[in-house]
């Protein structure tokens, strides 16, 4: 084989394996190289691009922010890049639509610590008069379906480790909304938090 041929060769191989590099971004800031075997509905598989002869791999499509093919193209599954994004998403919806458990004519008001989330109640002149535990979105044990109540009212119930007085302990997280909708993208918005979240298993 001439020189000129074994240049075009390498080429092509070259060209080839490039083709065959994906890449998966997950929703916790992960990155890694892959060779991707099959997208399925709920789950994505691949073959890890340094060990091509080993074991199938398997990924939950919902820990997946994109999906960058070896051709350039880009699929973008999740809604949020950032946690940040999350964190302002959920924000916005519970200060919009939330309103106090027990008296409806007070709203909610919350925000972040950290990765903790804090639920005050709070009159028409924004004064707190019920004040919120912390509760951590990162350690979250199960969101539960949302409860759909009359005149549009619905509640979120998320069971989570909350802080009062320092004292830490599983608990129930109950947020009352006034909109339905609103409350599907919230609950969407803290599962997508929680997996970014999550400390990744993959590196």
């Amino acid at each position: 084989m001439t020189t000129n041929k074994i240049y075009v060769l390498s080429l092509l191989l070259a060209g080839i394996f490039g083709y065959s590099q994906d890449k998966i971004f997950k929703k916790n800031g992960a990155s890694f190289d892959v060779k991707l075997i099959e997208i399925g509905a709920s789950n994505i598989t691949y073959k890890e691009l340094d060990n091509l002869e080993g074991p199938i791999h398997s990924l939950d499509k919902s820990e997946v922010y994109q999906i960058t093919y070896g051709n350039g193209k880009t699929d973008i599954l999740g809604k949020y890049k950032t946690a940040d994004e999350a964190k302002s998403f959920i924000l916005s919806k519970i200060n919009e639509f939330g309103i106090d458990r027990d008296r409806n004519d007070l709203s909610l008001r919350a925000d972040f610590e950290g990765d903790d989330i804090k639920i005050n109640s709070v009159n028409a002149k924004g004064r707190i008069v019920h004040e919120g535990d912390l509760w951590d979105l990162s350690k979250v044990v199960a969101f539960h379906n949302i409860s759909k109540r009359k005149d549009n009212i619905c509640y979120l119930n998320i069971i989570t480790f909350k802080t009062r007085k320092s004292k830490r302990e599983l608990s129930k997280l109950v947020i009352r909304m006034t909109d339905y909708e609103a409350a599907e993208g919230l609950l969407e918005a803290m599962k997508d938090l929680k997996i970014m979240l999550k400390k990744d298993q993959t590196e």
